[in-house]
C-alpha cells in the first residue's frame, strides 16, 4: 500500500490539470487523470524529480482518506496523459505541463532542468583532457609535493582529487566526515591559483550557515599549509549562498546570472552539495562560463536536499563511486599526472578506457576524525550500510565511551541528564563570547518537529527543567538560544545561524558570532524569522559539528526516520553521541533508506 497525503499545492495542480485536459475524456478516464495528477504532484512535494510509473504499477494507492486504487501499467497511463493533451514526449510539444520520458512522468520544469544538467555534466566530463605542459609540471610539482609529502610512498586519494581538478573542468570530491574534503579544497585552490595567478575564485554553499562555515574551515586549512604568499593572499576569505552567488531575484523567481550573463569566476567551489537540488544545480551549471572549473564537495550518504532531486547521489552513483564499491580504477592520464606531480607511481588501477565521469569523481575513504573516537566511526559506518545489528553493537560496547544509548526520557531531568555537564557549563557563562563557545560544544537534535520527542516537546521539557532550577523562562530570558530560520541581507544573518540571549545593562540582546572571533549584537525586534533553539532538527544541523550530540528519536516510526537521517545525526558529533530511543526504532531507521526518483543517474551513465 502506498499512502499519499496531499498538500494544498497538490490539490491545486489536480484542479489545473482537470481544467486544461481534453473535454472528450470519459468519466473513468478523467478520474484516472486526477489520480495520476495527484501522484505526479505529491512525488515532487516529497523530493522526487518525477513519477516513476514502473515503481507504482499494480500498487494499491490510498490518497488521504479515499478508498485505495491500483495504478495501471505505464503504457496505459502514458496513453491517457497524451490523449488528455496534458503530456508529450521530450522535445515534442513545449506547451504541455507534463513530459513523458520513457516510464517517467515529469513536471516540465523539472524535466528541462534534469536534461540540461545531464547535458552540461556530460559535456564537461567528456571534454578533451589536455595533459599538463612541462612548464606547468615544473612549476606545480614542488608545491604539490610539499602539500602531499606522503603521495610518493602511497596513493594519497586527496592528492589524486587535486590532480583530477588540474585536468578536468568538473571534479566531485566525496567522502564521509573527517576524510579531509575541506583540506583537499584548500590545497586544490592553492594549486589552481599557482597554475593561473589572478584567477577569480568563489566559495559557495546551499545555506548561509554552510557558506560561513566553509569560509572558516578554508581559512583554518589554509593557515596550516605552507603556501606561497601570493597564493595565500589570493584565496577567498568569504563564502556565499548559491542564491547570492547567482543573484537571485525574488520578484521574478529567476537569477541574474545565467547562460546569457555568466559568472565572472574562473573557479567555483561548492560545499555541502548533498543539499543542492536539481533546479539550483542546473541554474549554477548554466551560469558558469565555458572555461570555468566547478569543484563539488559533499557526502552522498547524508540527507538529500529538502527540495527536489538528489544531484550528488546521482553523480556518485553514475560514476560507480558509492562507499561500498571502493572502485580504485581511474584513467591512465590521471594516474600518469599523479605520478608526474608526486614523483611516484599511483597505485590506483590505471585503465585505458573508463567512463569520463569516473575520473571526475574521487572518493576519500580514510576518516581522520574517528581515530580517537572508534565508536562514532563504527556507528556511522553501520548506519550508512544499513546494518541494524552493527548500530546496536556500537551502542553496547562498554569500551567505546563516545557512544551511548538511553531509553526515551520520561521526565525533563532524564532528558537533561544526557547533557548535564555541557548544559550546566553553558548556563554558568556570563559573557556572550563564553556562552557562544559553550553552546557550540553541544546540541540536542530531533528527527521531527512535533510531538513529545520532537522540537516542540523537547523545548517544553527543557524550559520545564529550567523552571525547576529556579530560572525564568518567559520572553527573552537569559541564555535563551535562538535559531535564525531565513536569510536576511539587512542584518547579515543567515538561515541556520544560532545566537544566545544575554542582557547588556539590563537590556536583552541576542548575540551571534561574527566569524572572525568577535560577536554581533541585535535587539530582538531586529531579528528575522527565528525560533528557540534548545533543540533543532537533524536537517537544520546538516553542515555543522558539535563536541557532544544528543539525538532524540521518536517513539513510533515516522516517514522522516531513515538511514540517512541517522547517519547525518551521528556524524554531527566530534567527541560523543547519545542516542535516546529504543533498539526497535533504531533498527527501523537504518533499514529504511531515502530513494529519490529521477532520471539523472541513468542519463549520465548513457
Amino acid at each position: 500500500m502506498i499512502d499519499v497525503t496531499t498538500q494544498a499545492i497538490d490539490r491545486a495542480f489536480v484542479r489545473f490539470l482537470d481544467r486544461v485536459a481534453s473535454p472528450d475524456l470519459r468519466s473513468d478516464e478523467r478520474a484516472l487523470l486526477r489520480q495520476l495528477a495527484t501522484l505526479v504532484s505529491s512525488m515532487r512535494t516529497e523530493g522526487h524529480s518525477c513519477l516513476n510509473l514502473a515503481e507504482v504499477t499494480g500498487a494499491a494507492i490510498r490518497v488521504d482518506a479515499a478508498p485505495p486504487w491500483r495504478c495501471p501499467a505505464p503504457p496505459e497511463c502514458s496513453a491517457l496523459l497524451r490523449r488528455a493533451g496534458v503530456a508529450s514526449a521530450p522535445n515534442a510539444d513545449p506547451t504541455t505541463p507534463l513530459v513523458i520520458d520513457g516510464y517517467r512522468v515529469y513536471l516540465r520544469r523539472y524535466h528541462g532542468a534534469e536534461q540540461r544538467l545531464a547535458d552540461t555534466i556530460r559535456r564537461r566530463t567528456a571534454a578533451a583532457v589536455t595533459p599538463l605542459t612541462p612548464e606547468e609540471l615544473s612549476r606545480l610539482a614542488p608545491l604539490f609535493r610539499s602539500l602531499f609529502p606522503d603521495a610518493s610512498t602511497r596513493t594519497d586519494w586527496q592528492a589524486l582529487a587535486v590532480a583530477a581538478s588540474l585536468l578536468r573542468p568538473l571534479v566531485v570530491v566525496t567522502g564521509g566526515p573527517g576524510t579531509g574534503k575541506t583540506t583537499v579544497a584548500a590545497r586544490l585552490l592553492a594549486l589552481q591559483l599557482a597554475r593561473t595567478p589572478g584567477a577569480r575564485v568563489a566559495l559557495a554553499a546551499p545555506t548561509g550557515r554552510a557558506a560561513a562555515r566553509l569560509a572558516e574551515s578554508m581559512a583554518q586549512a589554509a593557515a596550516r599549509e605552507s603556501l606561497p604568499e601570493a597564493v595565500l593572499a589570493a584565496l577567498p576569505r568569504d563564502g556565499r549562498t548559491l542564491h547570492r552567488l547567482l543573484g537571485y531575484l525574488p520578484a521574478t523567481d529567476r537569477f541574474r546570472h545565467g547562460a546569457d550573463h555568466p559568472l565572472a569566476e574562473d573557479v567555483v567551489l561548492i560545499d555541502e552539495a548533498s543539499m543542492v537540488d536539481v533546479l539550483l544545480m542546473d541554474a549554477l551549471c548554466s551560469a558558469l562560463k565555458p572555461s570555468a572549473r566547478l569543484i563539488i564537495l559533499g557526502d552522498p550518504d547524508q540527507l538529500a536536499s529538502v527540495e527536489t532531486g538528489f544531484v550528488l547521489g546521482d553523480l556518485v552513483e553514475a560514476a560507480g563511486a558509492r562507499c561500498a564499491e571502493r572502485d580504485t580504477r581511474h584513467g591512465r592520464m590521471l594516474a600518469e599526472t599523479y605520478q608526474q606531480l608526486a614523483g611516484a607511481n599511483c597505485t590506483a588501477v590505471p585503465v585505458d578506457a573508463v567512463p569520463p565521469l569516473r575520473d571526475a569523481v574521487v572518493r576519500l575513504h580514510h576518516s581522520w576524525r574517528f581515530g580517537r573516537r572508534p565508536g562514532i566511526g563504527a556507528l556511522a559506518t553501520a548506519a550508512s550500510l544499513g546494518d541494524a545489528d552493527g548500530v546496536w553493537s556500537a551502542c553496547e560496547r562498554p569500551e567505546w565511551t563516545d557512544v551511548r544509548q538511553l531509553p526515551p526520557a520520561s521526565t525533563p531531568a532524564a532528558l537533561m541528564e544526557a547533557l548535564r555537564e555541557p548544559l550546566e557549563a553553558y548556563l554558568a557563562t556570563t559573557t556572550p563570547e563564553e556562552a557562544l563557545a559553550a553552546l557550540a560544544r553541544f546540541r540536542i537534535l530531533c528527527a521531527v518537529r512535533d510531538g513529545a520527542q520532537g522540537i516542540a516537546g523537547v523545548t517544553a521539557q527543557m524550559e520545564r527543567w529550567l523552571r525547576q532550577q529556579q530560572r525564568p523562562v518567559t520572553g527573552w530570558y537569559e541564555h535563551r538560544p535562538v535559531l535564525i530560520t531565513e536569510n536576511d541581507d539587512v542584518t547579515g544573518l543567515h538561515n541556520g545561524d544560532v545566537g544566545i540571549t544575554l542582557a547588556v545593562d539590563g537590556i536583552p540582546l541576542v548575540h551571534f558570532p561574527d566569524g572572525a572571533g568577535g560577536v554581533r549584537r541585535f535587539a530582538p525586534a531586529r531579528l528575522p524569522a527565528h525560533e528557540t533553539a534548545w533543540a533543532m532538527t537533524v536537517h537544520k544541523a546538516q553542515g555543522s559539528e558539535f563536541d557532544e550530540v544528543l539525538l532524540v528519536l521518536p517513539a513510533e516510526p515516522v516517514r522522516l526516520l531513515t538511514r540517512e537521517l541517522l547517519y547525518t545525526a551521528v556524524t554531527r558529533a566530534r567527541e560523543c553521541i547519545t542516542l535516546m530511543g529504543t533498539r526497535e526504532i533504531m533498527a527501523t531507521a537504518v533499514t529504511r533508506t531515502t530513494t529519490r526518483h529521477s532520471g539523472l543517474a541513468e542519463r549520465l551513465r548513457d
